[in-house]
């Protein structure tokens, strides 16, 4: 009786249940050193599959499991993608483990289809604030002469963002030269849009300088707001990890700057950390409810495409990004 035990506790079946359980455990933490062996055995699972299923096995929960582990990855590639890019990243493990067809091997190309599709969302957010700001400064031309720095400096910065996206750095370097020597005073939000760009290029003194020239010109009582622009403005060009330490300046100075918030929020949509992500998005909106109601409206339509979008929500893990 023992023997039969261990026989049925042993037979494929059984090890392709091990291998499911061992590879559900495995993706929630895994080592650089531990991604080829854990990419491998999702082969390996695959190999299984097809053999038992070919001899004519039910396996349809065992399926169920295994397409609900690639959704996950498919949601969150960040899982591999992040420690894989310490051993070199997933193209190199694809040419040293050929064929390499599972899907699981492109979760790079998942993550960048991801951040694509991010970017015109993030477009879309800042297209809609442009809008309302430039909907109220052609309301107010109606009884007040247009300000000509005010144009050109709007102008330029509602084009700054989609030309980063399309990945015209030079243009968008012109395009910011060209309107500084146009413009009789200097403007805030341009400065830091030539510091970002010129960084871009290495031109480290005159990003320091523009970077340094913005500062001062943002009001002692306007830091939190200044931190938040640099932020919004190194989101838009793809720094994530700036755009942070920038929204954490601003909260640092004051807590309840909303717009520092959204910040968070979506760079931790770009990390794929959904329910950070969601929390950070409902303290936006919170803040904003009454100071800025454009920003509360776009905080809670991103909260709520990715609370439909996104896994479902534990609330007892969710932070979000404090002030002191």
């Amino acid at each position: 009786m023992a023997h039969s035990v261990r026989d049925h506790r042993d037979s494929p079946a059984d090890q392709l249940r091990a291998a499911l359980d061992n590879a559900e455990v495995a993706v929630l933490r895994l080592r650089p050193d531990q991604v080829e062996g854990f990419l491998l055995r999702l082969d390996q699972l695959e190999t299984q599959f097809q053999a038992l299923e070919s001899g004519g096995l039910n396996l349809l929960g065992e399926r169920t499991r295994q397409q609900s582990l690639i959704n996950r990855l498919d949601g969150r590639p960040q899982l591999v993608t992040k420690p894989a890019a310490q051993v070199g990243g997933l193209a190199a493990l694809r040419q040293k483990n050929p064929p390499a067809s599972g899907e699981w091997w492109h979760l790079d190309a998942v993550e960048a289809a991801q951040r694509r599709h991010l970017l015109r969302r993030l477009l879309t957010s800042l297209g809609v604030i442009v809008g309302v700001i430039l909907a109220v400064y052609i309301a107010l031309t109606y009884v007040f002469p247009p300000d000509p720095n005010a144009v050109l400096s709007s102008g330029t910065s509602g084009q700054l963002p989609e030309l980063i996206a399309r990945g015209q750095w030079e243009i968008a370097d012109k395009l910011i030269g060209e309107t500084l020597s146009q413009m009789t005073v200097d403007d805030v939000e341009l400065l830091i849009w030539q510091s970002v760009v010129a960084a871009h290029f290495d031109r480290q003194k005159e990003a320091a300088d523009a970077f340094a020239k913005a500062k001062a010109l943002a009001p002692a009582d306007r830091q939190a707001v200044f931190w938040s622009t640099v932020g919004n403005v190194r989101l838009a060009a793809g720094d994530l990890t700036g755009a942070t330490e920038a929204a954490t300046e601003a909260l640092a100075i004051d807590p309840n700057e909303a717009q520092a918030y959204f910040v968070i929020a979506s760079v931790a949509e770009a990390n794929g950390q959904v329910q950070d992500a969601i929390a950070a998005f409902e303290k936006a909106f919170d803040l904003a409810a009454e100071s800025n109601p454009q920003l509360a409206v776009i905080a809670r339509v991103r909260m709520g495409m990715l609370m439909q979008s996104g896994p479902p929500m534990d609330v007892s893990t969710t932070t979000v990004p404090a002030g002191p």
